[in-house]
């Protein structure tokens, strides 16, 4: 589901805009109203929306800055602008940074309906096709990989609902607000298996950028599910059906289904799955054999719990336990889903090396230093004394980022979580505010004002502190920023240090 905010200083039109519009049916998640463009900034920071649909003229920001400011950050978002006809103008300016949807007033509820629409189609495109770099996105999707192979798993051989075993990945991955497509490929004979995933895996590398393919097989039937980055799956649907295939008694049968979320998704084939013995999942377009292994994790679940409550002596029979594993595929798996529990309970730890490790054990093919690395992450990790602090080591993190990076005018929450934690904005948003007590935005805000005191102090030029600070090349928005904050402008701040 898509995020959007609404900016306009009339309150009227942001709140009629707000009831009017049927936002679930849009498929968009409507997160916020803003009453002028510097309310729209720190949302924006917060938030990271999909779609803002802000007026031109506001007081203390105008639409045109806002878009500006935006467009120097690291986001993909679209903007839908509200013009009068007198200020078309204005929304000519916004083209030109790649702004390509405007509502004239007055407006009605079909004409921002379809306006929205069409708006939605170049988030989910821009989702699709953004340029990551290579090395993140591996990173990441090997991590999601381990991730829903750990899940299923789980819930297939432990007696827990899905919501709890998912609780401890939820750092990583967004299972509740994220749509996903579900492909069911039947009569997939297995003799025809590895040269369908084979061709499989050459079209998305060319059709498919950038996007995780997870999926199980059982019994002749392929299961396929990915983020639904486009509303079109429908050239996915006629490369499957083309396929030429060296065994294939009959047809090849596509069913396709959109759910909300992906747990909701996984509920749904869960029940399936749980029908057969045997199970393959599909990690990178290749299969990993999947057993009735359910003493193995139940006794690994046991032990993990144990040595979460203190008792480190269970060490010694969590790493028998592994060692004994001769399947390299089932014992990457359950390692992988151990270490990922043990980051998130442990609030000393870096989710950089929680991601590093688990590509290193993915890519690792010796079975004697597989089990090596293993039981040396699992030891750093799981007997590891605790941190003496009020905060976490995500907090410290996001804090020590932001000091080292002040002068970043683009600086948002959702480059910090995914460019630095690789962690889910969603999460890290509402851990911050739990544990800080205050939105991102704020505390990025009075971190700037702080540092400019003491430049100002310094006896510092205003234009060279407004770079310093964040605020670019612009210390008109600099002095406004301090003003909101501080009651006064620079200056005055300036001559009152030297009364």
């Amino acid at each position: 589901m898509l995020k959007m905010i609404i900016a306009d200083d009339e309150r009227v039109i942001r709140e009629s805009i707000s009831c009017l519009i049927d936002w679930e049916k849009l498929g968009v998640e409507l997160t916020g109203l803003c009453r002028n463009g510097l309310e729209a900034y720190d949302m924006i920071i917060d938030e990271a929306p999909d779609i803002v649909l802000t007026d031109i003229r506001m007081p203390g920001m105008d639409g045109l800055e806002l878009i500006r400011k935006v467009s120097l950050m690291d986001l993909d978002t679209c903007f839908i602008i509200l013009s009068g006809y007198g200020e078309f103008e204005y929304a000519k300016e916004a083209m030109k940074y790649g702004v390509r949807h405007y509502v004239l007033k007055p407006c009605n509820k079909s004409l921002i309906s379809d306006c929205i629409v069409d708006v939605a189609k170049d988030c989910y495109a821009r989702k699709r096709t953004r340029s990551l770099e290579d090395g993140h996105f591996l990173l990441t999707s090997s991590m999601h990989h381990n991730i829903v192979s750990s899940v299923i798993s789980e819930s297939l051989g432990q007696n827990k609902a899905l919501p709890e075993i998912i609780r401890s990945y939820e750092p990583y991955l967004d299972f509740y607000s994220t749509p996903y497509q579900l492909f069911y490929v039947f009569y997939l004979d297995i003799g025809s298996l590895k040269v369908f995933l084979q061709e499989l895996k050459q079209y998305c590398e060319q059709t498919m950028l950038q996007v995780t393919i997870h999926g199980t097989y059982v019994h002749n039937t392929l299961l396929l599910f990915f983020k639904d980055y486009s509303a079109d799956c429908g050239m996915l649907e006629q490369f499957i059906k083309q396929l030429s295939l060296p065994v294939k008694p009959v047809e090849l049968e596509i069913q396709k289904e959109t759910y909300h979320s992906l747990c909701e998704l996984l509920e749904v084939i869960l029940v399936k799955l749980k029908r057969f013995s045997t199970i393959y999942y599909l990690n990178n377009f290749h299969l990993l054999y999947t057993c009735n292994y359910n003493y193995l994790m139940s006794e690994a679940e046991r032990l993990y719990q144990k040595l979460k409550a203190g008792s480190q002596d269970s060490f010694q029979s969590l790493s028998e336990l592994l060692l004994g594993i001769e399947d390299t595929a089932f014992l990457k798996q359950l390692s992988g889903s151990l270490l990922l529990k043990a980051s998130a309970d442990n609030p000393a730890f870096s989710a950089i090396n929680l991601t590093e490790w688990l590509f290193e054990i993915d890519g690792e093919a010796d079975p004697a230093k597989l089990k090596s690395r293993i039981l040396d992450h699992l030891k750093r990790l799981l007997l590891l004394p605790p941190k003496d602090t009020n905060t976490s080591s995500m907090i410290d993190q996001i804090t020590t980022y932001v000091e080292q990076n002040l002068n970043n005018s683009g600086l948002t929450l959702k480059f910090i979580s995914e460019q630095v934690l690789f962690m889910n904005v969603d999460y890290v948003s509402k851990r911050f505010f739990k544990e800080a007590g205050r939105k991102f935005s704020d505390y990025l805000t009075d971190i700037r004002i702080m540092r400019a005191k003491e430049y100002i102090a310094a006896g510092e030029k205003i234009q060279i502190i407004a770079e310093k600070v964040g605020c670019g090349n612009n210390p008109h928005y600099f002095s406004q920023l301090f003003k909101k904050k501080t009651g006064m402008t620079p200056s005055a701040y300036s001559d009152s240090l030297r009364k």
